[in-house]
Parts: C-alpha cells; sequence; structure tokens
C-alpha cells in the first residue's frame, strides 16, 4: 500500500505557458475551477489523487503504475492547494502531487469526458475527397505517412500511387502503418481468378460489398489492396461502400431495423473442411457509449442460418436485407478501376468492398492482399500525431466492430 508516501516528486504532466484558468479551490471532496468565461468545474479529491503521475506514484502511460484505487481511500483530503503555471497540492498525508494547469483545465471542462473524432461520411462522391499518396513520400516520408493516416482516419479509405508492381512493393508498404497480421490464408494473399477457387475473392464473379472476415471474434482492422494486373477495362471495378453512412441512412429511415442489428447478435461463419471453422456471433453495427456508429461488420456469403425467437426472427432478417439494399444502391458505392501499381488501404470495420464481374478469358487480375491490426493504424496515428498535430493525438478514435 501506498498510504505512508510523503515525497514531493513532479508528475509528467506538461502545461502550457499561460493558465487556462481564473481560480482553484478546495471544496473538500471535490476542487472547483473557474475556467475561462466564468464557468465554474468540479473534479473528485479522490480523482485528482489518483491522478498523480510522480515517479512513486508511478505513469498510467508507460504501465509502470504504482498507486492503485484501492490505495486511495474516498475521505482523502487535500491540506494546502497553490496555483501558478502548475498546480501543487499537498495531501493530508504529506504527499505532494504537481498538475500541469493545462491538464486539469481540460478535465474539469469535459463533461463527457475525452473529445470523440467525427468522421466524415461519404457516397458516390467520395472521388473528390479521397486521399491519394505517392508510395515514395509515404514510405520516406513521416509526415506524409501521417496525411495517409489521417485520411484513413477522416474517411476509412486512402490510395496509395505509384506503388512498384511487384510483389515485395506490398509488404514493404503495408508495414509502414503497423504489423502485418497473419491469418489462416498467411501474411499476404494473392487474389487471383481460379477454377480451384478457395474462397469468392479468386473467382470472377460479382461481390457485393462487405467486411472481410467477419466470422473471426477480432475481424482484420484495415486492408491493403495492391493491385499487380487488372486488366483495366474488362470489368473487377472496385464498388466502396461507407458502412458508417449506410447505417446512419438506416437509422433515419428503418429506426426499428437499425436498432435491431444494434442489439441482436447475428452468426457469421467459415469452414475449410479438415482445416478451419470459425465461428463468430456479434452486432453487426457496434455504437459506442455515447450511440455513435463505432464499427460495420457484414459479409451477406459468411451468414450462417439465424437464431432468435420466433417473434424476431422475420424482423432480423428484414433488417439484413435493408441493410443489403442500402449496400447495394449505386448512390451509396464509390467506383473505381484499380489500375496496376495502386493501392486501396481501408478500414475493414467501416470500410465495405465488392467489385462487379468480369471475363477471365480477356485479362488477369491479380490483386495482393494483407491486413493490419486496427490498433496497430491507431497507434501509429498517435504517436505520429504528437509530433505533427498534438492536438489530435488524444482524441478518441472509432474503434470498430468490438461486439
Amino acid at each position: 500500500m501506498l498510504d505512508t508516501l510523503k515525497h514531493s516528486t513532479i508528475s509528467n504532466h506538461s502545461l502550457p505557458n499561460a493558465r487556462p484558468f481564473r481560480a482553484i479551490r478546495d471544496e473538500g471532496d471535490r476542487i472547483a475551477i473557474e475556467l475561462d468565461g466564468g464557468r465554474i468545474a468540479r473534479l473528485s479529491t479522490r480523482w485528482l489523487r489518483l491522478a498523480c503521475e510522480c515517479a512513486i506514484c508511478g505513469d498510467t502511460a508507460s504501465g509502470k503504475r504504482w498507486l492503485t484505487p484501492a490505495d486511495v481511500a474516498p475521505g482523502i483530503r487535500i491540506a494546502s492547494i497553490e496555483a501558478s503555471d502548475e498546480i501543487v497540492v499537498v495531501w493530508e498525508d504529506g504527499h505532494v502531487s504537481r498538475y500541469g494547469s493545462g491538464f486539469l483545465a481540460n478535465h474539469a471542462g469535459s463533461d463527457r469526458g475525452a473529445a470523440r473524432f467525427q468522421p466524415e461520411l461519404w457516397s458516390s462522391d467520395l472521388g473528390g475527397r479521397l486521399g491519394r499518396f505517392a508510395f515514395d513520400a509515404v514510405v520516406e516520408d513521416d509526415e506524409m505517412l501521417f496525411g495517409s493516416l489521417r485520411a484513413l482516419r477522416n474517411h476509412g479509405i486512402a490510395m496509395l500511387t505509384g506503388v512498384p508492381a511487384e510483389a515485395e512493393a506490398t509488404m514493404r508498404v503495408a508495414g509502414r502503418y503497423g504489423p502485418i497480421r497473419e491469418t489462416s490464408y498467411g501474411k499476404v494473399f494473392d487474389l487471383v481468378s481460379r477454377p480451384d477457387a478457395r474462397v469468392a475473392g479468386e473467382t470472377a464473379r460479382a461481390q457485393i460489398p462487405h467486411t472481410d472476415e467477419p466470422f473471426r471474434y477480432s475481424p482484420p482492422g484495415f486492408i491493403f489492396f495492391h493491385a499487380i494486373k487488372t486488366g483495366a477495362g474488362t470489368g473487377g471495378t472496385s464498388l466502396m461502400v461507407d458502412g458508417f453512412h449506410v447505417a446512419e441512412l438506416m437509422r433515419t429511415g428503418a429506426p426499428e431495423l437499425f436498432e435491431l442489428l444494434t442489439r441482436h447478435g447475428v452468426t457469421f461463419h467459415r469452414e475449410h473442411a479438415g482445416e478451419a471453422f470459425f465461428s463468430a456471433e456479434a452486432h453487426v453495427i457496434s455504437l459506442d457509449a455515447a450511440g455513435q456508429v463505432t464499427g460495420i461488420r457484414y459479409n451477406d456469403r459468411c451468414l450462417a442460418p439465424q437464431t432468435a425467437p420466433e417473434g424476431r426472427i422475420e424482423a432480423l432478417i428484414e433488417a439484413l436485407a435493408e441493410l443489403t439494399r442500402l449496400i447495394c444502391d449505386p448512390q451509396n458505392q464509390f467506383q473505381h478501376q484499380l489500375q496496376p501499381g495502386e493501392v486501396l488501404v481501408f478500414d475493414n470495420q467501416r470500410v465495405m468492398h465488392g467489385r462487379s464481374t468480369f471475363d477471365p478469358t480477356l485479362a488477369v487480375r491479380h490483386l495482393r492482399s494483407c491486413n493490419i491490426d486496427r490498433d496497430g493504424v491507431h497507434s501509429a496515428f498517435r504517436t505520429l500525431a504528437r509530433r505533427f498535430a498534438p492536438e489530435e493525438a488524444e482524441t478518441v478514435l472509432y474503434q470498430g466492430a468490438i461486439f
């Protein structure tokens, strides 16, 4: 237990030069902070003690943390508090904590917790807003890489151009975004039409836009589609759909069906006899604590026979049918004919991908695909944001298909 600490050590919370509040006072079980504009905000005294990140209490960011919630008694009190560019608190047991004034003002002024990023929704109009980034720049320049990560955050999709149309380039560029995730299909999967197709991607048939591998407990986070050969002009046009956009259309146009897909588990499965048998039950539409869409999980080809009470199964099927109709509506699809040397990078738990049919006798269509977990991509974004856009580093990002 850390109930006898008597040391004066400095917190890791850095502070701005100007104090972002007018006054601060001790109210026993709370501190009151008068913010610019005159509004009074309050923080729990127990929260304040637990927020100390001195060398003895430890650092939550690094995980080298020694003070626990059980170490801070409910009735803990402040002996004295002084404020300038930093706030110095002496506790009743003699421990001294120091806090950046900006840190306390930000927490006191945020009634709903950390700011949540609001994604930019899109439909067939994405072309004019799609972020395009040169391969060489992304590979060599961290600031350009950050720009592409910001585009992925905003729209869930970005395009890389000038990528060598050779196998080695796939992992070279994908590895800039995070560790490549190996699955039962390997680290990199070659999508080439073949008569003995193991998955639909190895056929020439049209595919309804979908998310990949919803039958996994944790589906792939971000996908890289690297075009090696495409047979441009012979079909195989990529169809991309913003799942967050169609979810909001459904929330507005069919709220009862929308709610059903956020609350009722839907089962997806995939079996390769004698090799693998995946099955996962999850919500098609995931919501965060604020009710915002945070992830999509849907692939019509992987739907298992569903189970639901007799009075609900019809509504569940209709909810899946309505979602499918919205996905298939051309007004909700961004269409693009991939060219050799282009890479589409997209959030597999937001952006659905499909394609039109093509004739494999006219041209070979060869894409290389690999996956990066979303926490790896978001980690890269936050790390680079510390350098290039510090105010964006701690914004809460949408966390995907988490249920």
